[in-house]
């Protein structure tokens, strides 16, 4: 008589294990079969604006925490390993430059603070959302499909324009190689992504290689003419700008589309041009009038800054070493006896 096909199931599989003749009856043997993990799913950003976000990953020594946690303050191993779960960090954490025990640069061989090798670290997956028009619907959208889940915490940082400008700054400035050629390009990409947020600018940029003021374009009217991408004047001065704030602590001076200038031949360029003009600056000084340049770009009017902190791999490796032997506090920089 023939055996039945197993049934299939979605996550068991029982199978039927054939008996030697002399046994009185069959056995059935049930084996379960687990189903391989697949990678974590990342968050999905693709409706945010490129210019409104940033990430980064942050180590985090578990040793570390779990040896202040038990031998500094007394705390059970259990306890100590809750305390890490429901711990979230710091806006001073998350945007510190230079991270601090118990925190590391991530990756890292072992902890600069106390020696623990690399399967100690556990990564925090940072998200920054710079609040705005153009990324609060995406922002809610994202904090609803994470809903109350553990595995993730937000953080709410209140700021004004003029930081976010100077975080922005700072961001893209360290991106840009400004040895490169292509950098004043690269610039004007990111610049008005911040600018015309609804645009498309990566795939715009793929055909561009000039960049040219147009004086029949209007405010923020732009043209492309393969490879040239046309500017209405008052966008084209804002890069010129923004190109001399990038690169002036580079060299002596700042480069820009229409060469290296100084803060006065700046200055001059774009009240000739009628830029000051048109923003309603009329200082006579190039001191003072890059400064109200800076104002009306980053003013004082109040901004947020939204930090989505992915803790899924730090609670996966928690649990992976709570029997785990802590290891030995050997600080870097300690020589190794003989």
């Amino acid at each position: 008589m023939a055996k039945k096909a197993p049934k299939k199931k979605a996550v068991k599989v029982v199978k039927k294990v054939a008996v030697k003749k002399s046994a009185a009856k069959k056995k059935t043997v049930v084996k379960k079969v687990t189903l391989k993990k697949t990678k974590k799913d990342e968050l999905d950003l693709s409706a945010f604006p490129a210019e409104s976000i940033s990430s980064r990953t942050l180590g985090l020594c578990l040793a570390c925490a779990l040896d202040v946690l038990t031998r500094h303050l007394g705390l059970s191993a259990d306890k100590a390993n809750s305390e890490i779960r429901k711990y979230t960090p710091a806006v001073e954490e998350l945007s510190v430059a230079s991270p601090s025990r118990p925190y590391l640069e991530w990756p890292a061989d072992a902890c600069p603070s106390c020696g623990a090798p690399a399967k100690w670290h556990a990564p925090l997956r940072i998200v920054k959302i710079e609040g705005g028009k153009a990324s609060d619907a995406a922002r809610r959208a994202l904090v609803k499909s994470i809903g109350k889940s553990a595995s993730f915490a937000i953080v709410e940082e209140k700021s004004t324009e003029r930081d976010a400008l100077y975080s922005w700054l700072s961001k893209i400035g360290a991106d840009l190689d400004l040895d490169s050629p292509d950098w004043l390009l690269d610039a004007t990409r990111h610049w008005l992504g911040r600018r015309l947020p609804k645009e498309d600018w990566s795939e715009i940029f793929q055909q561009v290689r000039y960049v040219r003021r147009s004086r029949q374009l209007d405010e923020d009217q732009f043209e492309i003419q393969n490879p040239r991408l046309f500017l209405a004047p008052l966008l084209f001065d804002e890069i010129l700008l923004i190109q001399y704030l990038l690169s002036r602590s580079h060299k002596v001076s700042g480069l820009t589309f229409e060469g290296r200038l100084t803060l006065q031949d700046l200055f001059h360029r774009l009240r000739g041009g009628g830029y000051l003009r048109r923003v309603g600056i009329s200082s006579s000084n190039a001191a003072d009038a890059l400064q109200q340049l800076l104002e009306l770009q980053g003013g004082e009017a109040r901004v947020k800054f939204h930090y989505i902190i992915d803790r899924r791999d730090l609670l996966s490796r928690l649990a992976a070493l709570k029997s785990a032997r802590l290891p030995r506090h050997r600080p870097a920089g300690r020589e190794a006896r003989n």
